[in-house]
């Protein structure tokens, strides 16, 4: 029974929630909380990533094509270069020391990781860099025609030359030449990705010369070096050749009729091993001599190539798709998260 009179309890009201309380609270929010978030923003939902994805697009059409020549070598030393290092390693082996033999016989040859470095080497892109290369093929060859040396191709903001020359060889080194060494098989391969087809081939090219320019040059050093040392060794042999012989010779004069003196043969003997000995030592140095004179002036390549680069150069896929679908998402990200935040800002505290 209500007494009159009677103050009533006061009841309490209901809060009625809205979205945006719902998307303070964590625990309290709702999936319809977001979609009507996103609904209110739908513009800028809509907007940005139609932009970001046709501001991809539309980079990806525009930028040039890109033209990969491919290539691989491997480096094959004469016999006769490294002979003594090689013969070095077989009497060590021969003597059961595994230790100098390995450090002979990997003397000897370079080995390929010695190649891949070769490859991003200052000496080997300073000179790349100043080559001149005509790649002034038509259009319907490949890219955009050019002519000069890739310190040109670059075009870089440096001011002074050697500037210009540096900028040039990081660039080649870094962004156009990608070298892959296996040494199981010792084979190096590189690839050379310029905006021009004939350039790529002509770049990839001039860096198997530079290559076979560097072995021919160190081989013929090394011989020119082993032929000095040979011929002074020789001159040496010679001398001690002669004197045995001398020394036989003046035996024999002053005993004509040794052999009924044990004492006497066997000095005979001695000179005539002596003289024997320094026969074989000068003939040894000799023919060590006419090999190095021969490697001194040797041309020929000592490097076979596996792959020509003017049959392997191929275009770059430009991934447009895949690219344009990555902005468009990444565009999609950006506004949810923007619509999210500008909701949360404007929900009362």
């Amino acid at each position: 029974m209500t007494v009159p009179g009677a103050q009533r309890p006061q009841e309490r009201a209901t809060p009625v929630l809205s979205p945006r309380y719902d998307i303070e609270h964590d625990g309290g929010a709702s999936l319809g909380a977001y979609v009507a978030t996103i609904r209110r923003h739908m513009r800028i939902v809509v907007a940005l990533p139609l932009a970001l994805a046709a501001i991809a697009l539309t980079t990806r059409l525009l930028s040039p094509r890109e033209y990969a020549a491919r290539s691989a070598f491997i480096a094959t030393e004469p016999s006769s270069s490294s002979g003594s290092l090689g013969s070095l390693s077989s009497i060590a082996s021969q003597l059961g020391i595994p230790a100098l033999s390995a450090i002979a016989s990997g003397s000897a040859t370079l080995g390929a990781q010695f190649y891949g470095d070769l490859l991003s080497s200052t000496a080997l892109t300073h000179a790349l860099v100043t080559t001149r290369f005509d790649a002034s093929a038509p259009a319907e060859y490949g890219g955009k025609p050019f002519s000069g040396t890739l310190i040109e191709y670059f075009d870089g903001s440096a001011k002074t030359q050697m500037d210009r020359e540096l900028d040039a060889m990081r660039r080649a080194s870094k962004r156009m030449i990608s070298v892959s060494v296996d040494r199981p098989t010792g084979v190096v391969r590189f690839t050379v990705t310029t905006k021009n087809r004939q350039l790529s081939a002509l770049v990839a090219r001039r860096v198997l010369d530079l290559v076979n320019d560097f072995n021919l040059r160190r081989r013929q050093t090394q011989a020119g070096a082993e032929r000095e040392f040979a011929a002074r060794r020789a001159a040496t042999a010679l001398d001690s050749l002669h004197r045995a012989e001398a020394s036989l010779a003046e035996f024999r004069t002053t005993n004509i009729d040794f052999s009924r003196s044990p004492r006497l043969a066997t000095r005979e003997t001695e000179l005539q091993r002596r003289v024997t000995l320094a026969q074989q030592i000068y003939t040894t140095v000799s023919q060590r001599y006419e090999v190095a004179n021969l490697e001194a002036v040797r041309n020929t390549p000592v490097i076979t190539v596996l792959d020509a680069p003017e049959g392997l150069v191929e275009s770059m896929p430009r991934h447009t798709a895949a690219i344009t679908l990555a902005a468009f998402a990444a565009g999609l990200v950006i506004a949810i998260a923007y619509a999210l935040n500008a909701e949360r800002l404007k929900a009362p505290r």
